[in-house]
């Protein structure tokens, strides 16, 4: 059985192109690679930003038996264009779809969208390879965990599966991600030439509740790797030739003895990698920052989301903004170089509660900022309050909403103003006098950005080289 995973071309939105690679389909592949019979390769067309024809055309050109397509809420359109053309190329190819949007909505893709075979809602580690050796085996599919399908005209749907240990499960296989281009670029950043650098996953679901993040499922749990695990992928990447790792789930930090001790193992095997990390920090001492240096982490990503304390309320965030801003100072004595992010117009968002986030930035100084209007998804908190409870009547009603789109809510030239004020904010931060002792702390102790200066430093050092006048004979 020839099988090609693909994530859903990116037509529809480009935020994660050329930023990292699909681990859940490497999960996947790796799960699946038990059974002799499979050859399994994957297709990262959102990543490598494939248009559907140009999926269409690499997927094809494998031959697939079966096409599993994983599909966030913004690109699920362009998943169902892939499928349905693959579909009226070749009918025996089976077709499945998974991810977010697909769990939340398989009623109305498997009643609308004739060509997709087969839904899998959840996590698939363990119900896609079982898919897989049914279909190999001729067997029925009645009762498989997680799958929803049609029968007598009507769709079964399976429950959602969540996969309770995590060290269970194999590493994602690597080896199937060719394309070369990841980490050029994150949340609209470009990124200079970095060493070879690897996601990771240390844990899955989220312990938090904000209202603009999609709660899926009410028992859906937080759920975290052992320590030993994750330095157990660490230590594979190492011996692959990665230099750095990102750990991409939102919540690596939330667990401060789990950190500890990722920290400590590094440490014991002195592991010459570097590390960034996605995290809350208003929690974190300055011991655990100071470890967490010390083991080569050099960079971390924060929702900051706002920087006033009501707009951080009606968000839901767990935080206050006097402990973030806190915790992005005791990471900044760390030497380390941090990354937040804002999102602006949301519901109730006055003036001063924008005001207040332009403060936040110019006289707390993250070293780079991000922001974006914020949207509503569906199954969010906020969903079932400005859009309502309600089940979508069709696919079409289920995309996210740009909040300038809902009644009631501020609109486009507002966000707008909002979006420049934004940067106004983070450019009038680097007038500060204090942004040079910020910088050279970074160029003397912080490894990764030393070595993403050097190139500038060098082209510097020339400049200044050329301008010198030569010596008289």
């Amino acid at each position: 059985m020839n099988i090609v995973l693909a994530t859903s071309p990116s037509e529809e939105d480009k935020h994660g192109v050329r930023s990292m690679a699909p681990l859940s389909l490497g999960y996947l592949a790796a799960c699946v690679k038990k059974y002799p019979e499979v050859n399994v390769r994957i297709v990262d067309a959102y990543g490598e930003g494939l248009t559907v024809n140009q999926a269409y055309d690499r997927v094809m050109a494998l031959s697939p038996d079966l096409l599993g397509v994983s599909s966030t809420s913004f690109c699920f359109p362009s998943g169902i264009r892939l499928i349905s053309r693959l579909k009226s190329a070749r009918s025996d190819v089976v077709t499945v779809m998974g991810g977010y949007h697909p769990t939340m909505f398989d009623n109305l893709l498997l009643r609308d969208v004739p060509e997709l075979d087969y839904v899998l809602r959840g996590e698939a580690d363990e119900s896609f390879p079982e898919l897989c050796r049914r279909l190999l085996r001729s067997e029925s599919l009645a009762g498989l965990p997680g799958l929803s399908y049609r029968a007598n005209g009507e769709v079964v749907r399976g429950i959602p599966q969540q996969i309770e240990d995590l060290d269970a499960i194999p590493f994602p296989d690597r080896s199937l991600f060719t394309y070369d281009g990841y980490f050029h670029q994150f949340g609209g950043f470009p990124i200079p030439e970095v060493p070879p650098t690897a996601n990771v996953a240390s844990s899955r679901g989220c312990p938090y509740h904000c209202t603009f993040c999609p709660k899926l499922f009410p028992e859906w749990r937080y759920r975290m790797r052992s320590a030993e695990n994750v330095f157990a992928e660490i230590l594979e990447l190492h011996r692959a030739g990665f230099q750095i790792a990102f750990f991409q789930d939102e919540n690596f930090s939330y667990d401060i003895p789990r950190v500890e001790k990722i920290c400590h193992l590094i440490l014991e095997h002195n592991l010459k990698m570097r590390f960034a990390f996605q995290g809350t920090i208003h929690h974190l001492p300055e011991s655990v920052f100071q470890l967490m240096h010390r083991a080569g982490f050099d960079a971390l990503f924060v929702g900051v989301e706002s920087g006033s304390e009501a707009q951080l309320r009606r968000y839901g965030k767990p935080a206050t903004s006097k402990s973030l801003a806190e915790g992005i100072r005791r990471a900044k004595r760390a030497h380390m170089l941090v990354v937040g992010f804002f999102v602006y117009g949301g519901p109730g968002e006055t003036d001063q509660d924008f005001e207040a986030t332009q403060k936040f930035i110019q006289e707390i100084r993250p070293h780079v900022c991000g922001g974006s209007a914020l949207s509503v998804q569906p199954q969010a908190i906020l969903w079932d309050k400005l859009i309502g409870e309600a089940e979508p009547l069709s696919l079409a009603d289920t995309h996210p909403r740009q909040m300038y789109t809902i009644p009631g809510q501020l609109d486009n030239e507002v966000i707008r103003r909002r979006r420049r004020g934004l940067r106004q904010a983070f450019f009038k931060s680097w007038r500060h006098w204090r942004r040079i002792i910020d910088i050279l702390d970074l160029l003397k102790y912080n490894l990764s950005a030393r070595r993403a200066a050097r190139p500038t430093l060098k082209d510097i050092k020339m400049l200044l080289g050329k301008g010198k006048s030569k010596p008289s004979g």
